[in-house]
């Protein structure tokens, strides 16, 4: 009886969770794609469920198909906007297989950024709290000792000088004697890829990134000796591209 009792509190959170994903705001964003045959076209896509399986349809009264991602090179949402933003599938050098990313930079090296939840870094732009989660909130606003945990988002300033705010995602537990609300923020990564590159490293400290990542900069045997002595860190990026274009294009300069 007790094992039938627990099982049925299992699936009744399993329940819950679910109807509160269904609940998130998953709309159809105007995006301009391209493919990796150079074709492109644009409408209105949507990640419904995952990054990977994106549903795209001309216009509000078109009936929505599904996309290969493997097919398509980048996905410009918003396009010839102010808040346009490029993504792609990209391969990298934890897995064999392809991350969705956003570029956020580009010039020696390419800066790309992925979430844990990747269409959630499609999403951004939306609050995308799910009625668990809002409820969650509201339990606990006007209470000073939880202010600081129920804040609605973080602001990271990126390298390129851009700010991003990263939406918070609050769950609720509730018990006989007590109720605590936690929040937790996506986790970000940066990855770095030269210009021309189809592979791109994530950007960690000195020593794992020469360990994983070596081969981006094996043509500047100066910059890896910089970050061998930690005079230098892989995830200060402006400072890291900078001393790159500096040092290294000299080198490569003098070789001509």
């Amino acid at each position: 009886m007790k094992k039938i009792l627990v099982a049925l509190a299992v699936f009744g959170s399993f329940l819950g969770f679910s109807q509160d994903y269904e609940l998130r705001v998953t709309p159809y964003v105007n995006c301009k794609i391209i493919y990796a045959d150079g074709t492109s076209e644009e409408g209105l896509l949507r990640l419904a469920s995952s990054a990977y399986k994106p549903q795209f349809k001309k216009d509000e009264n078109d009936t929505s198909r599904k996309i290969d991602y493997e097919l398509v090179d980048r996905i410009i949402s918003n396009p010839n906007t102010e808040n346009e933003r490029v993504f792609q599938y990209v391969n990298h050098n934890y897995s064999k297989f392809k991350l969705f990313a956003e570029l956020i930079y580009e010039d020696v090296f390419q800066i790309y950024i992925s979430l844990t939840d990747s269409d959630e870094l499609f999403y951004l732009d939306f609050d995308r709290r799910s009625m668990g989660e809002r409820m969650a909130q509201a339990r606990f606003e006007g209470n000073s000792e939880f202010t600081e945990r129920l804040k609605t988002s973080d602001t990271l300033t990126l390298p390129n000088g851009k700010e991003m705010v990263l939406p918070m995602r609050y769950t609720y537990y509730y018990g006989v004697n007590y109720g605590v609300a936690f929040g937790t923020a996506p986790r970000l990564n940066y990855y770095l890829s030269k210009v021309g590159d189809d592979k791109m490293y994530r950007v960690e400290k000195n020593k794992r990134f020469l360990k994983k990542a070596k081969e981006l900069i094996n043509d500047c045997p100066h910059m890896i000796n910089v970050l061998e002595q930690d005079e230098l860190r892989v995830s200060e990026l402006p400072k890291f591209i900078e001393y790159y274009k500096d040092a290294c294009n000299d080198v490569d300069d003098s070789k001509d």
